[in-house]
Parts: structure tokens; sequence; C-alpha cells
């Protein structure tokens, strides 16, 4: 019995070192457009969320990186469709659903197309009114989304805002951006929602989106594990 009893503790406690270990890995699921599928490196297509892998991978906290749900021009309700549909996906590792990824995530980060809102704002006969209008359906879709992702997904949900193209003075387009970028942070609020703004970049390239991948890792260390 002694022997028995010796054995069963020895067998509990690598059970809970275990289960300890396996609590601090993360499932990690990149959603998004082209800043998260941007520029090739050897042949492979990278974008920010490669080096919050790779932050992961270093500090051996990485369980599993999904990005093959995430394409150029994805928006809110492009995303949505996915969910509803619950897409899936099959890899060299397996199928699997967009859905199930929700659930199992420890992190998700998310980013969307901008470029409906860049090409208003630089169209000289746009009338601004109607960018606000925009803007306003806009939020609405992100609402959208954000609720129906929640229903998966509880643990952390990182959005990135958009990035800044223009080099202008001009304040209809300034107080729009703003205007955008306020919306955006009011649903973020509204469904907890981590957000991390990127409008001081003014140009996507390899050196910027190593930037917004190091932004999204500081407010992750600061969320996701030390919550």
């Amino acid at each position: 019995m002694k022997k028995i009893l010796i054995i069963g503790l020895v067998l509990l406690s690598i059970f809970l070192i275990y289960l300890a270990n396996m609590d601090k890995k993360v499932y990690y699921l990149a959603l998004g457009d082209s800043l998260e599928k941007f520029y090739l490196n050897d042949g492979e297509v990278y974008g920010y969320s490669h080096y919050i892998k790779k932050y992961l991978k270093e500090k051996d906290l990485l369980e599993r990186y999904i990005d093959d749900f995430a394409k150029v021009d994805t928006r809110s309700t492009d995303i949505i469709r996915d969910i509803k549909n619950n897409k899936k996906v099959t890899t060299t590792k397996g199928s699997f659903s967009l859905k199930n990824a929700l659930i199992k995530a420890d992190l998700v980060t998310v980013n969307i197309n901008y470029n409906d809102i860049f090409n208003k704002l630089n169209d000289p006969n746009t009338i601004y009114s109607e960018v606000y209008d925009y803007i306003d359906n806009l939020a609405y879709d992100l609402d959208n989304l954000f609720k129906i992702m929640r229903e998966y997904c509880k643990e952390d949900i990182v959005f990135i805002s958009y990035y800044n193209p223009f080099n202008t003075l001009d304040e209809n387009i300034l107080d729009i951006l703003e205007y955008l970028n306020n919306k955006y942070k009011d649903v973020c609020l509204e469904y907890d929602i981590i957000y991390v703004d990127i409008s001081d970049i003014n140009v996507i390239n390899e050196s910027n989106l190593e930037k917004i991948g190091n932004r999204v890792i500081n407010k992750m260390t600061k969320n996701l594990f030390e919550t």
C-alpha cells in the first residue's frame, strides 16, 4: 500500500506539473488583412504576427500558431461570414475550423482592411460628411464581429488600428481619422478587446511590421501573462 501511495503521489505530481506547463502555452490565432500577410521572406509570406510567434517560441510559450484564415483585403464582414460558415482549412498538421480555433485560442489578433476609407480621403470629390457616416457603418460591422467572436473566444483578443498613409495637415482628414480611431476604441472597450494604436505609422514595411508586432507583445505581456 505504501508503494502504491508513493507511485500515486509521483504520478499526480507529474500530472500537475504537466497541467501547469500546459496552461502557460499560448494557442495563437491571427486573423486579418495584408498587415498579417505582407512581405516575402525566403519565399514565405510574413506579417506582424510572425514576430509575435517568434517571441512566443523563444520564450517557449507557443502551443500553436494559426494564420491560415488570414487573407488580403479582409474586412469585418468577411471574418463574420467565415465564422458563421465555420470555415475550415487543411494543413500538414490536419484540418480544423475557425470556430474551433477561436474556442481554443488564448490569443487572437485582428486587423482589417482600410483601403475604402483611404480611397475616399484621397478623392478630391469626396463629401466629408458621408465619410463619417461610412465610418459609423464600419464601426457597426466591427461591433458585430466582436460580438460573434466573443461567443467563442473568452480569452485575449487584440485589435490593430489603422496605419496613417497621409502626410497631410488637412484638418478635415485629420479629424476623420481621429473620429475613426475613437469609434473603434469605443467598440473595443465594449467587448474587452485590447486596442493597439498604430496611427503614427505611415508606411508598411518589414521594419514597421516588426514594430507593430512588438507593440502587441508589450500589450500582451501586461494582459495575457500578468492577469
